[in-house]
């Protein structure tokens, strides 16, 4: 049993790591088009501007599902078995808020 508790665990680390990086690039794109949306106000372009403003906040929503996924998952874990170096929340020195 211990065996495949550790290929669950790999598993599960791998499709936490997954989100975190499917977050890193919808985030990536949210500033990309905030960017674009920026230039175009500047521009006068309001229309492209707004255009350009929504797209930002939908990759930010796709971005915080994954993150939410994440957490999840952690707890789920967490629930389950603690597992050595994988919390689903940070500890209180960690600075993180």
């Amino acid at each position: 049993m211990g065996q495949e508790n550790q290929i669950l665990e790999k598993a599960y680390a791998e499709h936490i790591g997954d989100h975190y990086r499917g977050a890193s690039d919808e985030l990536l794109h949210a500033y990309q088009r905030n960017k674009e949306a920026a230039r175009h106000h500047e521009a006068g372009a309001f229309r492209a501007a707004l255009h350009h403003a929504k797209l930002s906040k939908h990759h930010s929503f796709n971005a915080h599902e994954h993150l939410k996924d994440v957490l999840d998952i952690a707890e789920k874990l967490e629930a389950a078995k603690p597992l050595a170096g994988l919390s689903a929340r940070p500890s209180s020195g960690s600075g993180v808020h």
